[in-house]
């Protein structure tokens, strides 16, 4: 007969009851908390936890009660202590629990948090302990060294893989073929000099003829660099490969040779009337063209200025001088041009006005279109409405002459001015202007666009950490000149997951020139933009690849969750862009709206960072509503230039954009006067209306 291994003693009696037949490390009975209590009172024996709970903390467990069962459980892993997963005081553990409206308790005997709540909540909690976790995994990943090690073998490849395998061998070998001298004399050769010796030709042809190896394998051609002559030398037994190889090789050397024009031109369009320009202050609710910080805001509002024309209908006697007497003989047609504006008071010079600007409009964007166009970044060009705000000007008394500000400050370099693009706060006040384009556009299916943006500062790459072995001396650490100010454009899918996503940043203003309207509310301004963009494909191990793995829109509000800290990434701005996109004959027409969150002056704590925070509508910065216009026909010239390979040039040219029947200057300022006729008519400054 077999007997148990714990002998049963028969004369023992038990009562039968629920509360005896609990496990009191799981559900703690009466009678167990006392045995624990007077065990503490004692100094023995003490399992309580030495952790301090917040007092809100307390009163959750309070409400709870102690002897309330666990809805659910959450088990820490076994490779991070306390401190990684929750930090100091398990504050991370209190974040969770304000985030999520639960209650949570470590329990330090099972190693696990006990959660209690409703099933949402404690599936939020769960996922948020989750991604605490795989946080701190992505981090031990990035700083661990890459050593080569022992692992599994590689499997078998399939068919279609080896056979891509295959061609990649194959393609490699033929490049490799072209990087010597020729065996044979080649039927067709030809010749690039480089003129410019000051050049480095590491730049031009790449630190170990990377770019050079990549115009030998295209064109199939043997192409070397004679040093004493400096003269590349082309051979092939194609002449039309030979011939190409020739110009990709000019194309490579000028897009080295020639640097970007920057150019920034300020032109006063014609008024009907004489007019004199005072400089006025900026009102006292007046959204600055940049967001910025409160200080700055301040320092903008009270140094910048605004331009503010006065109808005189009275020729300036300073700057126009007696007629002189002419012989009715000597009347020519241009004075019969004149009659038109006789009566408006301006001068002659100023009835020229728009001529003139005109004339140097297109010589400036001529000069930038031509300095970029081998350029392979992502360039842009748009013109953008709003008020000129002079931001570095003279202090002198109020008034000036049209002469004065058209042909003396705005043609000097110090004199600078910046665009304030917010023509509208709330989407009421906007609704003229919607009602104007619905009647007179054609509205996109797709509108309106929603996409975000995030400006960073952030490492390239993730900055590894020196070994605790290596010497003080050989320690180097990051600067803060080694980062980069980037931004990220992302959208999202349906599922509320990160979509299609660029990351952009070096961006410049090639050309930008303003033209202030003084007898409107509105002027405008035309910017080609350009800016490095990356290769978002094989940046998933960076400090942007994995702030981007951490986004998501949230699945009840619909709002925009990320995580601030993020190792060698710095979230300083998140921007909701809606874009309502029109069509008007061949311009397209969008109205934007900027919801901008402030990362910096967000209430989150230092722990709290390291968990996804929902931007919600409260804690928005400021809204403004934008006007824009463009030519598609630029969008897809400039999309060309990100599909260039080495030394190819695109099919645009400037003459496309300026010396056509339907492109010019011309028809760019027509566009512009107009919309600006149309905003001042729809849309009433926001800055005027009553508060």
């Amino acid at each position: 007969m077999l007997e148990p291994e714990v002998p049963y003693d028969p004369d023992y009696e038990v009562e039968d009851t629920e509360e005896n037949w609990r496990d009191p490390h799981i559900i703690p009975d009466n009678n167990v908390r006392q045995q624990q209590v007077g065990l503490t009172a004692g100094g023995v024996g003490d399992n309580y936890d030495n952790y301090h709970y917040p007092p809100v903390q307390d009163h959750i467990e309070n409400v709870v009660g102690q002897d309330q069962a666990a809805d659910d459980c959450w088990m820490l892993p076994p490779e991070f202590t306390l401190f990684d997963v929750f930090g100091k005081n398990k504050i991370k553990l209190e974040e969770i629990r304000q985030q999520t409206k639960s209650s949570l308790r470590y329990n330090e005997s099972k190693h696990q948090v006990d959660i209690w709540g409703d099933r949402d909540s404690i599936n939020h909690a769960k996922q948020l302990l989750d991604l605490l976790v795989q946080r701190l995994h992505q981090h031990q990943d990035s700083s661990r060294r890459k050593t080569k090690k022992w692992g599994k073998p590689e499997r078998e490849l399939t068919k279609k893989e080896r056979q891509r395998a295959e061609r990649k061998q194959a393609r490699a070998l033929e490049e490799r073929s072209y990087q010597g001298f020729p065996q044979l004399p080649q039927p067709h050769t030809a010749t690039v000099p480089i003129p410019d010796n000051n050049i480095p030709m590491t730049q031009v042809l790449g630190m170990k003829e990377e770019y050079l190896n990549k115009i030998r394998a295209d064109c199939k051609s043997y192409m070397f660099y004679n040093t004493s002559t400096n003269v590349v030398q082309i051979a092939g037994e194609n002449e039309e490969n030979v011939r190409m190889a020739a110009t990709r090789m000019r194309n490579l050397y000028l897009k080295n040779a020639r640097l970007p024009e920057f150019a920034i031109r300020k032109f006063l369009k014609q008024p009907k009337k004489n007019m004199i320009i005072n400089f006025r202050r900026l009102p006292q609710n007046y959204v600055t063209p940049r967001y910025s910080s409160k200080g700055e805001e301040q320092l903008i509002m009270s140094n910048c200025r605004l331009l503010e024309g006065v109808t005189t209908g009275v020729v300036n006697p300073l700057v126009n001088s007696i007629p002189e007497r002419r012989n009715l003989i000597d009347l020519d047609d241009d004075a019969n041009e004149d009659n038109d504006n006789t009566d408006s008071g301006l001068s002659k010079e100023m009835r020229h006005l728009d001529e003139r600007n005109a004339k140097e409009m297109i010589e400036v964007l001529e000069m930038g279109l031509r300095s970029i166009r081998l350029s392979q970044q992502e360039i842009k060009m748009k013109i953008r409405f709003g008020q000129i705000v002079l931001t570095d000007y003279p202090k002198r008394p109020n008034p000036f002459s049209l002469e004065v500000i058209a042909n003396n400050y705005f043609r000097d370099d110090r004199f600078k001015s910046i665009l304030a693009p917010c023509i509208e706060k709330t989407r009421e006040n906007m609704q003229p202007l919607f009602e104007w384009l619905s009647s007179k556009c054609i509205q996109f299916t797709d509108s309106p666009r929603t996409t975000y943006t995030i400006e960073a500062d952030q490492y390239p790459q993730f900055v590894q950490q020196p070994s605790t072995w290596t010497r003080r001396a050989q320690q180097t650490a990051p600067t803060a000149q080694d980062k980069w100010r980037t931004t990220i454009i992302t959208n999202f899918t349906s599922e509320r997951r990160v979509g299609l996503w660029n990351l952009i940043a070096e961006g410049k203003d090639i050309v930008n020139i303003s033209c202030a309207d003084l007898e409107n509310d509105y002027s405008w301004e035309l910017k080609l933009q350009s800016a490095q963009r990356f290769n978002t494909m094989d940046d998933l191990n960076t400090p942007h690849g994995q702030f981007i793995e951490n986004l998501s829109l949230d699945p009840d509000s619909n709002n925009f969750v990320f995580v601030p800290n993020s190792r060698d990434y710095h979230p300083r701005l998140v921007t909701k862009k809606t874009k309502w996109v029109y069509a008007m004959d061949d311009w397209i027409l969008e109205v934007g709206r900027d919801d901008v969150w402030d990362v910096q002056r967000m209430n989150v704590s230092t722990d709290g960072r390291d968990l996804p925070v929902e931007l919600k509508e409260s804690d928005i910065s400021r809204v403004i509503y934008k006007f824009s216009a463009y030519r598609e026909s630029w969008v897809n010239r400039f999309a060309e230039n990100l599909l260039l390979q080495v030394g190819e040039a695109p099919t645009w040219t400037a003459e496309d954009f300026l010396a056509s029947n339907n492109e010019n200057m011309r028809e760019i300022i027509e566009i512009a006067n107009r919309m600006t006729s149309v905003l001042n008519k729809e849309i009433r400054p926001y800055y005027d209306n009553p508060l």
